[in-house]
């Protein structure tokens, strides 16, 4: 790449050119920079023309190159505002590794905590209520149902209650 296409860039266009490299899309450079999403992509798009290339990355890694930042690209990451999708099992320490919960920070972590065994659930009724680990998003439809039937059982019985409670007290009133 002739160093006269480079030097035409801006450096407006350059640090957009930056961001790329570093993986993030135009929404996420828009921000870093106080301009709009599409002015992020004009900005790129003028950059793309005057290196004479059809990728974005491309532009990116090129600039990167001229500028002596390593030709391997950064690691990326999921961003940290994404959930990851919760499964219907839980991992723990195997028996055999005698592995005790402690004060150990998140980073800290031992040989025998390396190797996990599925815990399945042991039967037990899962309430429709967030208690421990379990969320009331995590019941399938048939329990759910079950515990739909339970509660109108419930209020029934405890709606009967009231009024033989009440129709007790008339009595003793009047008696």
């Amino acid at each position: 790449m002739d160093a006269d296409r480079l030097a035409r860039l801006t450096e407006q266009q350059r640090v957009c050119l930056r961001h790329v490299y570093s993986h993030l899309t135009s929404k996420e450079i828009a921000p870093l920079l106080g301009i709009e999403p599409g002015s992020v992509d004009q900005h790129i798009k003028t950059a793309m023309r005057i290196l004479g290339v059809y990728d974005r990355r491309a532009a990116a890694r090129i600039l990167a190159e001229h500028e002596g930042l390593s030709a391997a690209q950064p690691l990326v990451y999921q961003p940290l505002d994404i959930a990851p999708t919760p499964d219907s099992f839980t991992f723990v320490p195997p028996i055999e590794s005698g592995w005790q919960p402690s004060g150990l920070s998140g980073g800290a972590m031992r040989e025998q905590q390396a190797s996990f065994r599925v815990a399945t659930s042991g039967g037990a009724p899962t309430l429709p209520l967030p208690i421990g680990t379990t969320r009331p998003g995590d019941l399938n439809w048939l329990t759910r149902l079950a515990w739909i039937a339970v509660i109108a059982i419930g209020v029934a019985l405890a709606f009967g209650a009231l009024v033989s409670a009440i129709e007790a007290l008339g009595r003793l009133s009047q008696g």
